[in-house]
């Protein structure tokens, strides 16, 4: 069944159309989970995913269109990002349209505009660090490198799709980042991987995804970046690793409040 209504982005309507050729036959919510791993994967060298399962789920059609849709989210960019002030959100914007939002974890994105128009007003420096703990698809670093480029990105989301889409947005866009997910209200409780993104973009020219499935190794990349000491290795059997430092890093000490810049 089609999804397209009068509130369908024009850009998106072949995509849309590609999407709907696949998910008729599939749960909408798991095409698009699968899509995302598969576009990852192509620029990733260790990003877990289950391709044999994915082989035996769909057919030699239904896998081909994926690389159609990926290729379709590249020719949507092209033609939306025109100046390096512009950024175009395929991921969200489509998860959104298609009601794919989670309301168990409270998901309501915030428009494009308005994350533009705060970036603006906030003028963040390309020596200052971006952090988002609850960054859902990523619009917000997307707006923030629109108005300066070169900053550093952490960015965290409990849900993983989510995540994804983030690593997806700052791989395309040309962000050097990290996405982990995780609860951003208490570090390393719930973890469940990160990806490195564009670490060494200025020097290969190469963007490329890096999977880390330990949240060690995660939380002391972000240390490393923002200059700070990295954490030693907790040598308890404690199942879950205590990162609250990390909120030492990401909160303003004026306000005592998260803070994007």
């Amino acid at each position: 069944m089609s999804r397209h209504n009068r509130h369908t982005p024009e850009e998106l309507k072949n995509f849309i159309k590609l999407f709907d050729s696949i998910s008729y036959r599939h749960s909408y919510y798991k095409v698009f989970d699968d899509f995302l791993d598969l576009f990852i994967n192509g620029w990733s060298f260790n990003h877990k995913i289950d391709l044999p399962g994915i082989r035996k789920i769909y057919s030699q059609e239904e896998r081909n269109t994926f690389g159609k849709l990926i290729y379709e989210t590249i020719h949507i960019l092209n033609s939306q990002i025109k100046e390096d002030t512009d950024f175009y959100d395929v991921f969200g914007t489509f998860y959104e349209l298609n009601s794919l939002t989670n309301k168990h974890f409270a998901q309501f994105f915030t428009p494009l505009p308005i994350c533009r128009f705060m970036a603006q007003i906030l003028e963040p420096q390309s020596t200052e660090l971006f952090s988002d703990p609850c960054c859902g698809s990523a619009r917000f670093s997307l707006a923030a490198n629109s108005v300066n480029i070169g900053m550093f990105h952490s960015l965290v989301d409990i849900d993983y799709t989510c995540a994804k889409m983030s690593a997806l947005n700052l791989l395309l866009h040309g962000i050097d980042g990290i996405v982990i997910c995780d609860d951003g209200l208490f570090p390393g409780r719930n973890f469940k991987g990160a990806f490195i993104v564009n670490r060494s973009l200025r020097y290969e020219k190469i963007p490329r995804i890096e999977y880390v499935e330990d949240v060690h190794l995660a939380y002391n990349y972000v240390r490393k970046r923002v200059g700070v000491s990295e954490k030693p290795i907790s040598k308890t059997n404690n199942s879950v690793e205590d990162h609250s430092d990390i909120k030492d890093i990401i909160v303003n000490p004026v306000t005592k409040q998260f803070s994007l810049f």
